[in-house]
């Protein structure tokens, strides 16, 4: 089963919409896919017409019998939801059972910064997204990369994903997009779009 970490350091910096999307297309593929929860957020859930469900967290970790399944909201747009944590946890998640429901897309949707150790643990790719308005954008994208790095995931962040775009601050757009070139490389950074 592939992971892919969809996140942001910044609310209103696309993550939902971007994880969301890439859900989407994911299915239209043919491709199995659910989205798990580090974290509580109501917007995946408007986002997926899912009741939220509070207190049912999975436990992942199961017997020797995969009789056991989790509770797993399915929505409209055929894309699964589960809730893997709801605070950050120190251990590793155990993620058999999904695998063993044959998913082929696991796409993690972590609520904040404090979920770096259990992304770090469990991702094949860790997307991060951006609105390019924060002046410290690039400190905060370094010490994310040596967060990863540190604890195992060798690439680091997968892909810088510049989602939204002020038209009315190109030059804070421009100097903020080469800062990160820079430091990341332009193969880690996606071609923004303005809107």
């Amino acid at each position: 089963m592939n992971t892919v970490a969809v996140i942001s350091k910044h609310p209103g910096s696309g993550q939902t919409t971007v994880l969301v999307n890439l859900a989407s297309g994911l299915v239209r593929s043919g491709y199995r896919v659910i989205i798990g929860e580090l974290g509580k957020s109501g917007k995946i859930h408007n986002w997926l017409g899912v009741n939220h469900k509070p207190k049912q967290v999975v436990d992942m970790v199961l017997p020797t019998t995969a009789s056991i399944k989790p509770n797993i909201s399915s929505s409209p747009l055929g894309i699964d939801l589960v809730t893997l944590v709801e605070e950050p946890q120190t251990t590793p998640l155990d993620l058999t059972c999904l695998e063993m429901l044959g998913y082929d897309y696991l796409l993690l949707h972590p609520s904040g910064n404090e979920y770096c150790k259990q992304l770090a643990m469990l991702t094949t790719a860790t997307i991060v997204c951006t609105d390019l308005t924060h002046d410290n954008e690039l400190k905060e994208f370094q010490a994310l990369e040596e967060c990863l790095q540190s604890l195992g995931k060798g690439n680091g962040i997968d892909l810088i994903l510049p989602n939204k775009i002020n038209t009315q601050e190109w030059e804070q757009n421009t100097q903020q997009l080469f800062a990160l070139v820079d430091y990341f490389g332009y193969e880690k950074i996606a071609d923004p779009i303005p809107l």
